[in-house]
């Protein structure tokens, strides 16, 4: 298996993307014609604050680092462009999604004002490694290659979702089922690499076919008009955007059970202990109180949940 890259490991793919598509409709992820250009490129993009809404807990409040303490600020870094974890209000500005909605609860805990940055995928970890933001918030998996470098807190389990035409017209349920054709992921995804993984095992005799792109929303677009057989992304991505507003009767998932559950949570630099262990500690404070839970619900994402939050304790 080739090392595993951007979303899979530990260093970014620092290829430059020319052009990123959001497709919007409201607050949901819509497909095909509607398409909106949209631009991603950078720390500076667009942002969104929650202030903290309830009285801080003191005792997780003195584990922060004293300059963010200070601060009263909590700078997080996403890209908005994929739902339902993270993508953009009907205000066309505002993140919303699953990781949000934690972290909201996460700063109410910590009396700290979250101040979310949409940025693109690839700028995520440089904007990281260079102080700009204090946490990666993108539904990145946890992998050992990535803990190399980073450390996570994982919050949320997930698996992976192929994503087919309505009807299914290749039958494909299953990763044997992606052997020979045409599949398309996020570039520098986890799941591109699991893509390439199965090249050398399950499909080492008839390849699968790998187109990354700078979207997971320009995957479905291959998809749609017949260029890929299939998309392959987190499974909860891959059932939003087969019933999104636009995508209803175009997709289907053709896996019927998650494939190859993995860990996912935030991502922090490895001398950012203190942050790392107090977000830790606050969302085992939210799951104790059922506050974890009910936003998983309110997301439809409740089979996610975990009940020991580790850090890096990802294995792929």
């Amino acid at each position: 298996m080739p090392p595993l890259n951007a979303q899979g490991g530990v260093m970014l793919s620092m290829k430059k993307r020319s052009t990123r598509k959001a497709i919007i409709l409201g607050a949901a992820f819509a497909i095909a014609s509607t398409v909106l250009a949209g631009c991603a490129t950078g720390a500076g993009d667009k942002a969104a604050d929650k202030a903290p809404s309830k009285t801080a807990d003191s005792t997780l409040a003195a584990m922060l680092p004293a300059d963010i303490r200070e601060a009263g600020v909590l700078k997080v870094g996403t890209e908005a462009f994929y739902p339902p974890f993270e993508y953009l209000d009907a205000d066309n500005t505002t993140v919303v999604g699953l990781d949000m909605a934690l972290f909201n609860a996460i700063g109410a805990e910590l009396g700290l004002k979250v101040k979310v940055t949409n940025m693109a995928f690839d700028g995520l970890l440089p904007a990281l490694d260079a102080k700009r933001i204090d946490v990666v918030v993108a539904a990145m998996t946890d992998t050992t290659a990535r803990q190399a470098k980073y450390d996570f807190v994982d919050y949320f389990l997930t698996g992976q979702g192929i994503v087919v035409p309505a009807g299914n017209p290749k039958n494909v349920k299953t990763v044997e089922d992606m052997c020979g054709l045409k599949v398309a992921a996020l570039e520098g995804s986890t799941q591109v690499s699991l893509l390439e993984k199965f090249n050398t095992e399950e499909c080492s005799g008839n390849p699968i076919t790998v187109t990354a792109l700078a979207t997971d929303a320009d995957a479905m677009l291959q998809v749609h008009s017949g260029r890929a057989d299939a998309s392959f992304s987190q499974d909860a991505v891959a059932r939003y955007n087969a019933q999104a507003e636009g995508g209803k009767g175009k997709f289907e998932i053709g896996n019927d059970q998650p494939l190859l559950p993995v860990l996912m949570g935030p991502m922090f630099g490895k001398d950012d202990a203190e942050l790392r262990d107090t977000v830790q500690a606050t969302v085992e404070k939210l799951i104790a109180n059922g506050t974890y839970q009910s936003i998983l619900d309110e997301h439809d994402l409740g089979s996610g949940a975990v009940t020991d939050v580790t850090v890096n304790g990802g294995t792929l």
